[in-house]
């Protein structure tokens, strides 16, 4: 039976300035453009990170703004750090019952694949332990950290874009006590909704969830890339299975390894083939089942990672496997030549990698490393859109941690917060049925909400107004409704002077600087002489349908009066005239 252990690693933006400078916490296009060269350094021990190792010395180019400061651009020394954002995490941390830290020591994380012009990333410990509550169990955090987030990935490869680099990001991260797929999901649901409660940012890309997964006889793997947690439990699956089937796998032994360049009439730069003894069958095809382990999707991972490039339909430097041969260029003729060299059995496979000399031998040596790993091996994996996950690069270590020497130690003793109101308590306050309560605290509407309530006691429009009418006019761009719009129409409304179907209307009229349309002081008489002449003339048509005359003649009165006067007022009017006619 399979045991699952899965944790979480959520990181959350902050709704503040910049963690150690005074730029915006903002995202935009860019103005200038530079180059870097980053490459792995040692940590404090001395020894270099395997992960960082294994990005290589790379050359990024970067895209900057005009307001961005020196200090993201790693021309000048970090300010900070930021205090608001300090007092945010510390909020979280006794929110979550966590034990703060005495003295903040920020530390650099080497950082090397170019997602940080300075080649590390600043984080510092704030908290450890505490705990969350979801669907009525209890899960242990682990730690609480505040650090930099990482610049946007630009239009190419090795290409960023510097503004959201430096956005304080809280990280927290959970012990591995989930053990069901769908824990995984409500843990993360539940977490997420702490961390709202505090002045965190809201929008697509500003929470991104990461799990850490393993199973019996397995190592630990890094899942990223979640999209949103309707996925989760799905990928969590996939992932078990993967594992299984890793676990169950015969252990590879790489064979003969041969220059076959000569063999291949179409060619791109240096040809290396590889035998993988008794593996036919299991590197797969396109066509194989979902179930399968496709361990030559996993190797061409891995000699991607040295700078081989993935192939197409058209034949280009890559990798490529006996399973899936003859095709992209290679005939069966030399599909068998090279089998031949190789000296192949029947239930052997062999992979073949194209490209420049020093590149295939790195990513044949990459290949050859993890055909003789048997089992699963500790690593970094990102989701895909179709719910599976494909290799990143080596789980990261200690190695890459050593202080940060520019920035003094924060001291956290004594340092006094006001908790925040968690989401539930917030809904809890809102004088609104459960969904609306639910809405306006998930839009982050409730202040502006007792805002107005303060100045007129109107729930159930100002919920209307809040949720429903400012979407739809923002839609049509009617962008700037202000509080003072919403109060000048609800009063209107309260007095009568214009119906709530009026509303919107009214207050397009009040964000214009227009004056709002209001019902005349004798509208109950206007409506009632419509009335009696519409029934008048309509006469037969009354005495024919009786009361099912009055929906037809309610649309032919409200094109007259939407907006003046309530729609169940003039309801009832228009019920008592046909009444009295039949």
């Amino acid at each position: 039976m399979v045991k699952l252990k899965a944790g979480l690693e959520v990181h959350q933006q902050l709704d503040c300035g910049k963690l150690f400078c005074n730029c915006d916490n903002l995202e935009s296009g860019s103005d200038q453009t530079f180059s870097r060269t980053l490459h792995a350094t040692s940590s404090e021990m001395g020894s270099v990170d395997v992960a960082a190792q294994a990005e290589g010395i790379r050359k990024f180019t970067y895209h900057n703004r005009s307001c961005n400061c020196l200090v993201y651009t790693d021309e000048e020394p970090p300010r900070g750090p930021n205090k608001d954002a300090i007092e945010i995490a510390v909020q979280f941390a006794k929110l979550v019952g966590a034990k703060i830290i005495e003295e903040v020591q920020f530390m650099r994380k080497v950082v090397v694949d170019g997602s940080n012009t300075s080649g590390f990333q600043r984080t510092g410990l704030i908290a450890v332990g505490g705990h969350i509550e979801y669907e009525g169990r209890k899960l242990e955090l682990d730690q609480i950290c505040l650090e930099e987030d990482s610049c946007r990935h630009g239009e190419n490869k090795d290409e960023y874009i510097l503004d959201r680099l430096g956005i304080p990001l809280l990280e927290v991260t959970t012990k591995p006590q989930l053990k069901k797929p769908k824990d995984v999901q409500e843990a993360a649901r539940a977490l997420g909704r702490l961390l709202r409660a505090c002045k965190v940012k809201r929008g697509l890309g500003t929470i991104r969830q990461d799990v850490n997964i393993s199973i019996n006889n397995g190592q630990r793997v890094e899942l990223k890339g979640f999209q949103d947690l309707a996925t989760m439990p799905k990928v969590v699956e996939n992932e078990i299975h993967r594992q299984e089937n890793l676990n169950n796998l015969k252990q590879g032994k790489p064979g003969s390894q041969k220059d076959v360049t000569d063999l291949i009439s179409k060619k791109k730069g240096t040809a290396m083939a590889c035998k993988l003894v008794g593996w036919k069958g299991l590197l797969g095809t396109k066509m194989s089942a979902k179930e399968h382990v496709r361990m030559g999707r996993e190797l061409a991972d891995y000699a991607i990672k040295a700078g081989i490039e993935d192939y197409s339909e058209t034949f280009v430097k890559g990798l490529m496997h006996s399973d899936e041969l003859p095709a992209y260029g290679i005939s069966k003729e030399e599909t068998q030549k090279i089998s031949d060299v190789l000296k192949c059995k029947g239930d052997d496979a062999f992979v073949l990698i194209f490209g420049e000399k020093t590149t295939v031998d790195s990513a044949l040596d990459n290949v050859i490393q993890r055909v003789k790993f048997h089992g699963v091996p500790q690593e970094v994996r990102r989701v895909t859109p179709k719910g599976l996950t494909r290799y990143l690069r080596p789980m990261p270590g200690a190695s890459r941690m050593y202080p940060e020497t520019d920035i003094a130690p924060v001291n956290l003793r004594n340092f006094d917060v006001v908790l925040p109101k968690t989401l539930d308590q917030r809904e809890s306050e809102l004088p609104l049925n459960d969904e609306e309560s639910k809405q306006m605290v998930a839009r982050n509407l409730d202040l502006r909400f007792h805002r107005l309530m303060e100045q007129i006691e109107d729930p159930k429009n100002i919920s209307r107004v809040l949720l429903h009418t400012l979407p739809n006019l923002s839609s049509t761009g009617h962008t700037f409704v202000t509080d003072d719009d919403i109060l000048q129409v609800l009063s209107f409304v309260k007095d009568g002077k214009i119906a709530k179907e009026g509303i919107e209307n009214a207050l397009v009229q009040a964000s214009m600087g227009d004056e709002i349309e209001t019902g005349s002081d004798n509208i109950d008489d206007e409506v009632e002489l419509l009335i009696d002449n519409l029934v008048q003339k309509k006469k037969d048509f009354v005495k024919d349908k009786g009361m099912d005359a009055v929906g037809p003649l309610m649309g032919l009165v409200m094109s007259e009066f939407r907006g003046k006067m309530d729609g169940a007022k003039i309801n009832a009017l228009l019920i008592k005239r046909i009444e009295q006619e039949i």
